[in-house]
């Protein structure tokens, strides 16, 4: 078993995600190896009155007297007891009698005294000497007359535990779970609508009963409004998460997709589907969401922004005129006349590399041709983007790349259908439905 460190449930060594509070369970917790019963082995038992083997450890029926105590002396007149038997040997001279068939032990032959079956009570002393009972009316055999006035009501059968599905990634979940094992959705809604009705078994008809007339309406089932798709490296799909009608949240602990990106924050973004429209939020992550910019589609870039080509991640800041000091003093530095600002290479949350001026002619980026090139970089093309200048704004433009130029959000996005957001270190494409 599994203990969950956050709710303190136990859970299943095969489960990924709490039942209880749906966190992720660690792998390296395991409880023990699951107990499994030994299979028995059927020892064959010989009949020593024939000779033959019983399979399965069963005694024979008759072939040995059981475990009876052992015969005492009787007295005078006193007729042994046979063991209790629907087929016992009847004396001599008796005739069975006519139907109604009474059970043996209804009637029995004269001078017998009923005493309680031999293994119904332990050894007793010597019973007193016999005395013939008075001669009684036979006992008349219990058999049903007929049916009950009263007809049968119906059975009803608690339903069957049958799994609910999972509708996002389809997996089986016992009824119970609030969340489920695979991908941690919440199983609260699918249990109601998937809960099946109890099977009822009649013993007799009965007339037909009118349908309750309904008291409130169930609550529907949570509607996909919109999914992210995986895309692999090789640019196939993948699995993929959806999204319903509403706000949800996506990150390393909604398991599924994202369980296995160590670059996702634990609760990375949120999305909103609401009046046909999808928007995306940072929920400031360590590393941000990225959105695909199209090619040959110049993107502004503010002061502080961040892009990214490849592996690449750069930060542009753009140079401002110095204001000159109160005193008239003028700070010593770099002519910056003829330049916008300069690109940094962010190596993390606040520490940069490289920094390059960026001219009022623009410049180029890529693997093998242009002005700043990452030739070690394997998923940069060899030209990649382009960063240019129009009217004193500064603009970057993808010219053809194989992966495409990123840029990271600030705010609330509104997304469409097609495109492409970049989470940690995974690609989805959004798909309105």
């Amino acid at each position: 078993m599994i203990v969950c460190p956050k709710c303190s449930k136990e859970n299943q060594d095969h489960y990924k995600f709490c039942l209880g509070c749906g966190n992720e369970l660690p792998r390296d917790s395991g409880g023990g190896r699951p107990f499994r019963a030994p299979t028995p082995t059927a020892n064959p038992i010989v009949d020593v009155g024939r000779g033959s083997a019983v399979p399965g450890g069963i005694p024979p029926v008759a072939s040995q007297p059981g475990p009876f105590p052992p015969a005492q002396q009787q007295p005078p007149g006193f007729a042994p007891q046979q063991p209790f038997s629907t087929q016992q040997q009847q004396p001599p001279g008796f005739a069975p009698q006519q139907p109604p068939q009474q059970p043996a032990y209804a009637q029995q032959p004269p001078g017998f005294a009923p005493q309680p079956p031999p293994f119904a009570q332990p050894q007793q002393p010597m019973p007193p000497p016999f005395v013939p009972p008075q001669q009684q009316a036979p006992v008349a055999p219990m058999v049903p007359s007929g049916p009950s006035p009263m007809a049968a009501a119906p059975i009803s059968r608690p339903p069957a535990a049958m799994p609910a599905t999972c509708p996002q990634c389809a997996s089986p979940n016992p009824r119970s779970n609030r969340f489920c094992i695979t991908c941690g959705f919440d199983m609260a809604t699918v249990a109601v609508a998937q809960a099946p009705a109890p099977e009822v078994m009649s013993e007799a008809p009965t007339p037909p009963i009118a349908a309750p007339q309904p008291t409130a309406q169930a609550p529907r089932p949570a509607v996909e409004r919109a999914r992210l798709v995986l895309i692999r490296p090789d640019g196939t799909e993948g699995g993929h998460h959806s999204l319903m009608e509403g706000d949800s949240s996506v990150g390393r602990d909604s398991g599924g997709v994202f369980s296995n990106d160590p670059f996702l924050s634990p609760r990375h973004a949120s999305f909103t589907v609401a009046n046909g429209t999808l928007t995306v939020r940072d929920e400031s992550s360590l590393n941000g969401i990225y959105i695909r910019i199209e090619r040959q589609q110049p993107v502004e870039l503010h002061d502080g922004d961040v892009f990214r080509i490849g592996q690449e991640i750069l930060r542009f800041e753009a140079f401002h005129p110095m204001p000159r000091q109160a005193d008239g003093t003028e700070r010593i530095g770099a002519e910056s006349e003829g330049l916008v600002g300069k690109i940094v290479l962010v190596t993390g949350r606040e520490s940069f590399a490289s920094a390059f001026p960026v001219p009022v002619t623009g410049l180029y980026l890529g693997r093998e041709r242009g002005d700043i090139l990452f030739p070690e970089d394997g998923y940069v093309s060899g030209l990649h983007c382009q960063l240019a200048v129009n009217q004193g704004r500064l603009t970057v433009t993808d010219v053809g790349s194989s992966n495409g130029s990123y840029v990271r959000l600030n705010g609330p996005r509104a997304v469409r259908n097609g495109d492409f957001l970049l989470l940690g270190q995974q690609l989805f494409r959004v798909h309105v439905l």
